[in-house]
């Protein structure tokens, strides 16, 4: 079979393969990761793909489906996130009009809301895939009807069906390496990161239980399923022989460095020494990973860069969103990885349950307390299938009545929900502040361009002087600095 691959543009330089799904403040534009490892198992399974992330390109459907048009493809597979859906399904239709055969959704917001998507779809899906989909799609394509086809929800004629799930992937090294060949890496921008970079999931699932995040609530579970260590290398291998150029690994699980997955941790660092794979990585980490030792071993491995989540400045609103961490242990890591060199870019967030004005003001205080090296700051998103969506929901804090509003006119992340203690504005101002308070500081800026180390640095941080120009432009605003990923 002729299966083709389509990440549908939404808006320009909006982001569909983030944990925060909007046009980001850093104009991030993220790997889509995921969808290109299932296109690597199709494409090991024997079947011709054609993978086109218009999203990452900028590029209207329009155009797409002419590229789609010279493939022909048999089945056509399309990422979507909640803010896009409704764009998602029309470029669905319009794809489906041109071209004819099987079409099928994939992505956490279909997970979560199967039903709507196919009603509000109206014929121009023949199905969504819900949670983890590499074999659904591989079983699809080879043959499999829709409607034995396990993993998969569908209308049969008015009515909404969902077939039996299907039961996550527990030996992830069987799965292909990501179909990166058919991408082009240099659309991918990040200014935490050395450019061109690539990302790699090393394991799927969290054992963290942070009520806000939607991928293990949605698509991979709470237990964390690793691959070998030689494995990852082998696929490190891989990217550097296929991208010559390449200067940085980011590790995209949803955390690497759990305490309770340490010992792997250890081995995987080990392993990519033994094999001196000498590549530059990053990785997003937990504050737990507070181990001098064990953050040396990283920076010896390779480690240069540490994308952590700390959330909250107030104890009881980690609490309230089962952070399961303590403002202790973030100034304890901040540390700790500030003396084995490992650069720390802090995410901040505003918005939790019982959050008002003076713990948002927590927040702004740990962002600066910190010896961090750059920052983000977002509003808490309540995502569908999430337990904070729920309660979100159920005590009628969520303001929006369609998926399009859960970003702004410029296609920005905006919060999704007045709290008794903070309104939407409040919080929006907040970030704004955040941004300004932490990055304007005479020393904060004097550090970053210290960090600069050699051109694929440079290159980073000039996307991020350009990336913070154009969000508060758009905000109308006149501040000029730097501004870290979102």
């Amino acid at each position: 079979m002729r299966v083709a691959f389509l990440n549908p543009m939404f808006g320009k330089d909006f982001t569909k393969s983030a944990r925060w799904f909007a046009r980001s403040r850093g104009r991030v534009q993220r790997h889509p990761d995921y969808f290109c490892t299932c296109a690597g198992v199709v494409e090991a399974a024997g079947h011709e793909i054609y993978f086109l992330d218009a999203q990452a390109k900028n590029m209207p459907t329009e155009i797409a489906i002419q590229k789609l048009k010279t493939f022909a493809p048999d089945m056509v597979v399309y990422q979507a996130t909640t803010p896009s859906i409704d764009a998602d399904i029309e470029s669905a239709r319009l794809c489906k009009d041109a071209l004819g055969g099987l079409h099928v959704m994939i992505g956490p917001h279909v997970t979560a809301e199967p039903e709507d998507t196919l009603r509000n779809a109206n014929g121009a899906l023949d199905a969504v895939a819900i949670a983890e989909y590499d074999y659904t799609i591989r079983d699809l394509a080879n043959g499999v009807a829709i409607k034995e086809c396990a993993g998969l929800a569908w209308m049969d004629g008015s009515q909404y069906v969902c077939n039996p799930s299907r039961p996550y992937i527990e030996n992830l090294d069987e799965l292909a390496f990501p179909a990166w060949k058919h991408v082009d890496i240099n659309d991918y921008h990040d200014f935490g990161k050395l450019f061109p970079f690539v990302t790699l999931l090393s394991g799927r699932g969290c054992r963290a239980k942070c009520t806000f995040c939607q991928l293990p609530q949605v698509m991979n579970g709470h237990s964390y399923r690793t691959r070998s260590a030689d494995n990852v290398c082998d696929e490190i291998e891989y990217d550097k022989k296929l991208f010559p150029n390449l200067q940085e690994i980011m590790f995209e699980d949803d955390t690497l460095t759990m305490r309770s997955s340490q010992d792997r941790l250890v081995e995987l660092c080990e392993t990519m020494i033994r094999r001196n794979l000498n590549i530059s990585w990053s990785a997003n980490a937990r504050v737990d990973v507070n181990d001098l030792e064990v953050l040396k071993l990283m920076k010896r491995s390779g480690c240069r860069w540490l994308c952590v989540g700390f959330e909250f400045g107030d104890q009881q609103v980690l609490n309230n969103v089962k952070k399961g961490a303590t403002v202790a242990q973030m100034h304890r890591f901040a540390h700790n990885a500030h003396n084995a060199g490992i650069r720390v870019h802090g995410c901040f967030m505003f918005g939790g349950p019982g959050e008002t004005a003076e713990t948002a003001r927590k927040t702004l205080d740990l962002s600066q307390q910190l010896p961090i090296d750059t920052a983000q700051f977002t509003a808490v998103v309540a995502y569908p299938g999430t337990s904070y969506y729920k309660w979100a929901q159920e005590n009628g804090y969520l303001q929006q009545t369609k998926w399009r509003d859960w970003v702004d006119d410029n296609f920005e992340q905006r919060s999704t929900q007045q709290l008794p203690g903070l309104s939407a504005e409040q919080i929006n101002s907040f970030i704004d502040e955040g941004l300004r308070s932490f990055y304007l500081r005479p020393g904060q800026m004097w550090r970053m361009l210290r960090n600069i180390q050699n051109m694929a640095d440079l290159r980073a941080k000039l996307h991020g002087v350009k990336s913070f120009v154009s969000y508060f432009g758009n905000k109308e605003k006149t501040y000029v600095g730097f501004v870290g990923n979102n």
